[in-house]
């Protein structure tokens, strides 16, 4: 939403199992719609980091949403159509590397920041890569897996790779730059708000250490709503209460952070 890829604002909504996201085209829209009235022009380009994703269901999903991004497009007028790049993000695999060399390790004696691996381990079918986007502060760093399903911008893979790393230092609640892209962070955050079963520990520890804290945040995510408490049940069990969308006052901030 600004200059500096530093402000972001995020749209949550409640569905069934699945990989599809189904209200996408006016979750979308929504989102154009913002970024024209921060900025004053339409996005000329569009980098889509997905996550959440099985290996298996990557071309459907790929299919469907960018069905869903040129719908959107069409919403907002005939002649809009962008360049859209679709990137997989993953985090959960086993892929590690360590530095040969003493003097080419950090202090933890991990891979340095902004280490990509794009041969010999990736797919020779697809144009996928690993990238070491921080310093592990405990342990043995963990590189995210990117997979790129779909490239209309001709993104070089030192571009793309690039941007990806540098999306990392953006994160506005940390110093350092995180393990992977920012506006995936950002979406997995804002998920944590409207389900507690989220794969965030570190953020969900810290959350029912202060219980008052936490409701206090959810409760303001949900409009009409009257009793924290009764809220935070709700939310333990996503598909059995009836999501009414953001509360006005939180539509365009980044209360995920």
């Amino acid at each position: 939403m600004d200059a500096y890829s530093a402000k972001y604002i995020g749209r949550v909504a409640v569905q069934k199992a699945a990989n599809d996201i189904q209200q996408l085209p006016h979750m979308l829209r929504d989102l154009f719609l913002s970024f024209y009235r921060s900025t004053d022009r339409r996005p000329e380009r569009v980098v889509y980091y997905r996550d959440g994703l099985s290996e298996g269901r990557f071309y459907d999903v790929l299919q469907t949403e960018m069905r869903a991004l040129r719908k959107t497009f069409k919403m907002l007028s005939d002649d809009y159509n962008p360049p859209v790049t679709f990137v997989v993000v993953n985090k959960r695999h086993h892929m590690r590397a360590f530095p040969v060399n003493a003097g080419d390790a950090d202090k933890k004696g991990n891979v340095v920041p902004g280490t990509v691996i794009d041969t010999g381990v990736v797919s020779p079918h697809r144009f996928d890569f690993f990238l070491y986007g921080h310093s592990g502060i405990q342990g043995t760093s963990v590189p995210c897996h990117y997979t790129v399903l779909h490239d209309e911008n001709g993104m070089s893979a030192d571009d793309l790779q690039r941007l990806t790393y540098h999306l990392g230092y953006t994160f506005s609640r940390c110093t350092r730059s995180v393990s992977f892209a920012t506006p995936a962070y950002y979406a997995g955050r804002a998920r944590f708000f409207l389900y507690e079963g989220s794969s965030d520990t570190a953020s969900m520890s810290t959350a029912t250490s202060n219980s008052s804290t936490a409701g206090r945040a959810r409760f303001f995510l949900y409009e009409g709503s009257s009793d924290t408490a009764s809220m935070s049940t709700a939310t333990s069990n996503s598909s059995t209460f009836d999501f009414a969308g953001l509360h006005k006052n939180m539509l365009d901030c980044m209360f995920y952070v």
